[in-house]
């Protein structure tokens, strides 16, 4: 072996157990109170009509295994060791449907993945344009929603909501952020239904 190629091996091999050696961190949201937590384990029985949360639309650059920052105001950043567990898509409709039974504790919430309720029901959509951290130190979610009544097809109530929430720059800060902004989109849409 040629002595000249050693320190530049040596150099490669130090390169490679540097990049080895951070560790992926893992994110997931999760309802914002204890009740949330909690009440996908309680009844179906309710008030009125059930409502059930459909899948939350994002747009693909947010809804990707990587948190997703906004560098400025054209240019995203891909985390590359912070991973969610789950689709940030399914995450938000699992959440919502969560802080939505807490805020509205004497309706009939179905969870994702519960069986499509017989009869009438009411249906959430929400339609995200924009849900992830900027490098100002906030974490933003605007987002189009609405609820449907199935029976008769008539929207009950809809709205756009841009909402602004300010956060440390650690990734399990902003994943936190980010539950809270689906605890108030929660807030906002059970007042329209009260």
């Amino acid at each position: 072996m040629n002595l000249k190629m050693l320190p530049l091996l040596l150099g490669a091999a130090c390169g490679l157990s540097a990049c080895a050696s951070v560790p992926t961190q893992y994110l997931t949201l999760t309802p914002e109170t204890q009740a949330a937590r909690e009440v996908s384990f309680g009844t179906l029985q309710g008030k009125g009509l059930p409502l059930l949360v459909a899948h939350v639309q994002m747009p693909a650059d947010l809804d990707r295994l990587y948190l997703t920052r906004e560098q400025s105001r054209n240019r995203l950043k891909v985390a590359d060791h912070v991973r969610w567990i789950a689709p940030l898509s399914g995450m938000a409709q699992r959440v919502l449907a969560q802080d939505m039974a807490a805020v509205l504790p004497h309706k009939a919430v179905f969870m994702p993945g519960d069986p499509t309720p017989p009869g009438p029901y009411l249906l959430l959509r929400v339609v995200v344009q924009r849900f992830m951290p900027t490098d100002s130190g906030q974490v933003e979610l605007n987002a189009d929603w609405f609820v449907l009544n199935t029976s008769t097809q008539h929207i009950l109530a809809h709205g756009r909501s841009s909402l602004q929430v300010a956060s440390r720059q650690h990734p399990r800060d902003q994943a936190a952020a980010m539950s809270q902004l689906l605890a108030d989109l929660a807030q906002t849409v059970a007042a329209h239904l009260r």
